[in-house]
């Protein structure tokens, strides 16, 4: 359904509902929030006051972040804020929180609304992987109010996440005084960059004097440079694969690499909001949200090829799993290889998402009803173009050195060769790569409440939901003449970027890019003039996923207790289609599931609450995994192959906790929760007979073979001293283990065992600062059935900010992110637990002035 479709309905329900005229005692917002203390929120202790009000008076397991004032959210990212919620860590990418993984779950399994909504993504870079995950990088924080996460399930809140839902909100014209407006300026510096990037944001809403009309506007635009340092390993050193000078084998790496990433971003975020009050039974609203985000970059990695070099009998040093940790390989161990060489891979991906959202609200006496029209929409592109350059000619300068002990290099036995870039020749592999995706979100929704006041009911409320989801993908390939492009003679020279240098200093090892020859975007206009003019398709598909859904819900209240208990049905429609051995196919799969749920909340003592939860849900397969499409090589005998019969992951939870609120902004509390998850999605490899291999051949697919189990324990404290000093913390304890189709039991993916944050602050009526910090132990990155499972070091990072109140309504503010320049470090225990890849992200301050009236 199109956005201009959706105005028309909401012309014609505004038009149906002006007639309507009552005395309502209260609009259904009203009405989940009546006892909620009104609170006027600025500052750090006001917004943590508020989001433990919205905490303590919930009937289900909640938690909530404020904003601390009007553009100001804790912290710099969505995500970033998050991380401080009890049972929350997060998944960075080039420093920046990208996803969330909430109570031992994957991100996938965690959903995000917007406004109470979904939102369309299709990721970045290549385009991301293909999953339901949402992109933080996306949303600007200036334009959020405020988040819930609910961690139990409620009927009426939208199934599809088996960790937990967020809900984010944005700001609304009726709620603020006329005339108020925000602007705030900024400058970005990044340490490995050392230079300085701007960021700007506005808001401004008025409304009429009898609060009847209002209107909202909110803009904001973030130009930044995102740098990634890593060292990284490639391949397995699984079994003896390499033999050395003295005629041993050895089991060793295949590749190393030095790699840097080096983007330009720029993401904007629009917010139009009208809002129509002609009675104060009748609310009419109109919201519209436009996010975009470029990041054109340039990814240029120094790579070691051992096998086409020979292995230096008497360098080799093995480790006690009898895996070469440091070697020296020499020469060139074949015609047309380049041991030591430069690949450039530049991209500009593209994003696009917005959303338009059309809300009723009517209340009468005693019932009300809220409906709910709206569509999303993104788009997103990549353009790639991937060159090798290396001397194939000259032995003497494919030597280098190589270690894997305790962090990665390589070191280059001629060093001043990486100072030329005429040594870099293009001699294999000149292509020019296009992604599309599409997502589309069509849905529709109304929601009844019924006041009862008998007995112990409150309330009914009924409801049902409609979405109609499409996602779409295609990759598109077309090879450059890289014939004619080593007949020209191209060099790295021909497409000078310079030199980096210096790297690594945080992981200490510098040695491998003392000197680094990478590539200009001047190699983009000569892949795209010299493209072969046939196009070879990489993958093409699309998912049409129609959910229907109804729920009942009954709230209830006594003396010192209050809860819900309800019950949602959702039937799901899925259709694939895609290409299989290049003709088009279609796969369907229709399910239904029933979710029943019940929240208490009973005050066994003043200010002390104990609460129980139960609910079943279900997380949707990603659209990765229900693509009706392969993928084959003949010449590697491997294929790859997506069902759209996949069903989804149902969770059957508990919840039970007990919360102190000692003061009105401080609790002491703990909270037990268990996960019994099903159908568990896990992906196998096996030696199979398979249409399109022309042999037997190794079959990658998705099954619902597994089953998980996660347990854990929340502990949380904030407490206000008075003075202005606060603290803030958390420890969660999780295990989490999935039985695979072996029978093997091993942790889930992205999900640590003990993670804990901690924040302390200082604010009065000149000024406020905070140092929040962050930890979490090793995790699991990826399982893999061959036994080269990937592990994470732990990783902590401290953020800082300060706000100086210069006048009445000026802030000048410094924040620090990542004060510390932590690294991230991935292992592989299986083989002496190896470093796997060793990521630097450098530190990012932030320096800001802000006026609000």
């Amino acid at each position: 359904m199109s956005i201009k479709t959706n105005c028309y309905l909401a012309f014609c329900i505004t038009a149906a509902l002006q007639g309507i005229s009552t005395s309502a005692l209260a609009n259904d917002d009203v009405l989940a929030n009546q006892n909620i203390e009104t609170i006027e929120v600025r500052g750090i202790r006001r917004s943590l006051e508020e989001a433990l009000n919205t905490k303590r008076f919930a009937d289900s397991v909640i938690d909530s972040i404020s904003a601390e004032d009007i553009g100001k959210f804790p912290d710099k990212n969505i995500g970033d804020a998050m991380q401080r919620i009890p049972g929350v860590t997060v998944v960075r990418t080039y420093g920046e929180v990208n996803g969330v993984t909430v109570r031992g779950t994957a991100p996938e399994h965690s959903m995000v609304l917007l406004n109470g909504q979904n939102v369309a993504s299709v990721g970045w870079f290549d385009l991301g992987g293909i999953n339901r995950s949402f992109n933080f990088e996306m949303l600007a924080a200036e334009q959020i109010s405020g988040m819930d996460l609910f961690k139990s399930v409620e009927a009426n809140v939208n199934e599809g996440a088996i960790g937990g839902t967020v809900n984010l909100k944005t700001r609304k014209p009726l709620d603020l005084d006329s005339g108020t407006f925000f602007a705030s300026i900024e400058g970005a510096y990044h340490t490995s960059v050392k230079e300085w990037d701007p960021a700007y944001s506005a808001l401004g809403s008025w409304k009429t004097d009898d609060d009847t009309f209002g209107i909202l506007v909110a803009y904001s635009k973030e130009e930044s440079k995102v740098y990634r340092e890593t060292l990284s390993n490639f391949g397995s050193p699984a079994g003896a694969n390499f033999t050395d000078t003295n005629d041993i084998a050895h089991a060793t790496y295949g590749a190393m690499s030095s790699i840097l990433f080096d983007e330009d971003r720029e993401r904007s975020s629009t917010q139009v909001t009208l809002q129509y009050a002609p009675s104060t039974a009748l609310t009419l609203s109109l919201n519209y949200n436009l996010f975009e985000l470029n990041n054109d970059h340039n990814n240029s990695a120094l790579f070691g090829i051992v096998g086409f070099g020979t292995l230096d009998g008497n360098s080799v040093t093995e480790n006690s799993a009898g895996v070469v940790i440091r070697a020296t390989t020499n020469g060139v161990n074949g015609p047309g290889l380049a041991p030591l060489f430069n690949n450039t891979v530049l991209r500009t991906p593209e994003m696009q998402t917005d959303a338009l959202n059309f809300t009723v609200e009517y209340a009468a006496e005693d019932w009300s009803v809220n409906f709910v029209a709206g569509s999303s929409s993104a788009q997103g592109r990549t353009k790639q173009s991937s060159t090798w350059w290396g001397d194939t000619a000259n032995a003497a300068n494919a030597s280098f050195t190589y270690d894997v002990d305790g962090a990665l290099e390589i070191i280059p036995t001629n060093s001043n060769y990486m100072k030329d870039h005429n040594n870099f020749m293009i001699f294999t592999e000149f292509t020019y790569i296009n992604y599309v995706r599409d997502n589309d979100i069509d849905y529709y929704q109304a929601d009844f409440t019924y006041q009862l006041d008998r007995g112990i009911f409150s309330t009914i409320e009924a409801g049902f939901k409609y979405q109609d989801q499409i996602f779409a993908s295609q990759g598109d390939y077309r090879d450059v003449d890289v014939n004619k492009a080593i007949a020209d003679g191209l060099t790295l020279a021909d497409f000078n970027g310079g030199f980096v240098s210096g790297l690594h200093s945080k992981a200490g090892r510098s040695g491998s890019l003392s000197v680094f020859p990478i590539g200009s975007r001047r190699i983009w206009s000569y892949a795209e003039a010299n493209q072969a003019s046939s196009t070879t398709t990489l993958s093409k598909f699309s998912i049409d996923e129609a959910i229907t859904a109804s729920y009942v819900k009954a709230n209830f209240s006594g003396e010192g207790f209050r809860g819900n208990v309800g019950l949602r049905f959702v039937d799901t429609e899925v259709v694939s289609k895609g290409l299989i051995d290049n003709i088009p196919s279609k796969g369907k799969k229709d399910y239904s599931n029933f979710l029943p749920s019940v929240n208490i909340a009973a005050d066994i003592a003043q200010d002390l609450i104990f609460r129980f939860a139960a609910g079943s849900t279900v997380s949707r397969p990603d659209y990765d995994d229900m693509q009706m499409a392969e993928t084959i090589s003949v010449s590697f005998a491997t294929a790859t192959v997506g069902s759209p019969d996949l069903k989804p992951y149902k969770a059957d939870q508990y919840d039970i906790g007990l919360e102190w609120y000692f003061d009105s902004a401080s609790v002491l509390g703990a909270t037990l929760f268990v996960k019994n998850i099903s159908d568990y999605i896990e992906t196998t490899s096996a030696i199979e007979l398979y249409n399109g291999c022309s042999q037997t051949c190794l079959v990658t697919r998705s099954r619902n073979v597994g089953t998980a189990n996660v347990s854990g324990l929340e502990l949380q404290l904030q407490h206000n001293f008075g003075n202005g000093f606060g603290l803030l913390g958390n420890y969660t304890y999780t295990d989490s283990e999935v039985t695979n189709s072996v029978g093997k039991t091993v942790p889930i993916n992205e999900v640590s065992k003990n993670s804990y944050n901690a924040s302390v602050y200082y604010e009065n009526e000149m000024f406020s600062v905070r140092l929040a910090y962050n930890y979490r132990d090793n995790w699991m990155r990826q399982y893999n059935n061959s036994g080269s499972d990937s592990v994470n070091d732990a990783y902590d990072q401290l953020d800082a900010s300060f706000v100086w109140h210069a006048l009445d309504n000026v802030d000048i503010s410094i924040e620090a992110v990542n004060l510390t320049n932590e690294v991230m470090v991935l292992r592989q225990p299986d083989f002496g637990s190896v470093v796997h890849s060793v990521d630097e992200f450098g530190t990012r301050y932030f320096v800001g002035a802000s006026v609000r009236f």
